[in-house]
């Protein structure tokens, strides 16, 4: 079943990245949780994936040229955990961004149940009890 989640979870998060609600919205549960450590911007939690989609959106609009790209994926049970590099400028500032990030994805009966964005790998791994 982990390979199947895997699956899941790159899918839905390539669509978050390219912006298609309606592919990135099936791979949710209704009341799927996101939650940001205090790494990053608020809102802390966001329930439901409207308001995933559109926290993810809004922040994604602050960056202009941005690319995020999955550099490691590790599954265990019903965890899957993504390490995430980003780059791009910010639309304000013009400041170079090159981040590195990790989202630990719990999957349930085929869909996200919740996401926890941690900005250290080791961090994401341990919250949901896996390993690299």
């Amino acid at each position: 079943m982990s390979q199947e989640n895997v699956g899941i979870v790159r899918s839905t998060f390539d669509a978050m990245l390219r912006g298609d609600d309606e592919d990135a919205t099936r791979g949710f549960q209704e009341d799927a949780v996101w939650h940001n450590t205090s790494v990053f911007p608020d809102p802390s939690i966001c329930v439901g994936p409207q308001a995933i989609l559109n926290f993810f959106a809004t922040l994604m609009e602050t960056f202009q040229e941005s690319q995020t790209d999955v550099e490691q994926v590790v599954e265990g049970g019903d965890a899957v955990v993504l390490s995430l590099h980003s780059v791009g400028r910010g639309n304000a500032s013009g400041v170079p961004v090159d981040v590195r990030w990790a989202a630990a994805f719990r999957v349930i009966d085929g869909k996200i149940s919740r996401v926890d964005v941690h900005g250290d790998w080791a961090k994401a791994l341990e919250a949901v009890g896996l390993e690299g």
